[in-house]
């Protein structure tokens, strides 16, 4: 794993980055110098209750460069853990900044994920707004799961296309075992932005700053899509619960939930990082 320096929480056994956006994007850009295998996780509510049920999933947050808080209830805890300054940094919010910064640094990009029409609707804005950034891989992979020989082609093409900056949109927790699965045949940043290709792209608008601030936007998003999100949002008590509890332990009861919660996923929890996955 590339390791670049920066202050981390302990959150449910995830060391999640406190950090500003600029101060995120800035260590994105310094993985991709360093021209070595990463990946970079946005980290939920959800998503970190996920961990301590899925072996697969824990070893992709575990195994990750950087585990951005993807949530104003994330962002507290982190807070509450004595990172006073760190802001939540979704994949929505840091994609436009990302791009602007890539097409100003001459970074090269790519995307994996995500629809068709997205990605031609992505390309669209990109041109108009960032002519000069360079979209060097750009691909929908099919809707299903992919044989070996159809994934080792696509490692191949990304590696062949240049991107140093990968965004893979392939929604969670698909993207993250993903990522942790073929991030070191890859030579680029992976990063996990889920749904931010259908913001970025226009299909998906996001509620405005102070409804964010409020953190609420789960709301907005779960009025907006109540089928797909309805599940994930029922995660948020689980969460609250599980993190608020682990704020008050002490180092020692937090090794022993590990250790106890590591056994219980099956032992070796890296085990998980060979495991078979679908396309």
């Amino acid at each position: 794993m590339t390791v670049v320096n920066h202050r981390t929480a302990n959150l449910l056994g995830s060391k999640i980055t406190a950090a500003t956006l600029n101060t995120l994007c800035d260590r994105v850009f310094l993985l991709a110098s360093v021209q070595r295998p990463a990946y970079v996780c946005f980290a939920t509510a959800h998503m970190l209750v996920e961990t301590t049920r899925d072996a697969k999933i824990r070893s992709a947050y575990q195994n990750a460069n950087m585990i951005s808080p993807d949530g104003v209830p994330v962002m507290w805890f982190v807070r509450m853990l004595g990172h006073t300054n760190a802001e939540c940094i979704s994949g929505p919010r840091t994609l436009p900044v990302l791009l602007r910064e890539a097409a100003e640094r001459g970074v090269s990009v790519g995307f994996y994920g995500g629809r068709e029409e997205t990605l031609i609707l992505l390309r669209k804005r990109i041109a108009l707004e960032l002519p000069t950034l360079d979209v060097a891989y750009c691909f929908s992979p099919p809707f299903r799961p992919l044989s070996e020989e159809e994934q080792e082609q696509h490692i191949d093409d990304i590696n062949s296309s240049g991107a140093q900056l990968l965004f893979v949109g392939l929604g969670s927790p698909k993207q993250e075992c993903w990522m942790d699965r073929f991030s070191p045949s890859l030579n680029c940043v992976c990063l996990g932005i889920g749904a931010a290709l259908e913001f970025f792209s226009g299909e998906k608008v996001l509620p405005p700053a102070c409804i964010q601030k409020c953190g609420l936007t789960w709301f907005v998003r779960l009025c907006q899509e109540p089928r797909r999100l309805a599940r994930r949002n029922l995660y948020s008590p689980v969460f609250l619960l599980l993190a608020f509890r682990w704020t008050f332990m002490d180092e020692a009861r937090r090794n022993r939930w590990e250790i106890s919660l590591n056994d219980r996923l099956g032992g070796n929890i890296s085990a998980a990082q060979g495991q078979p996955l679908s396309g």
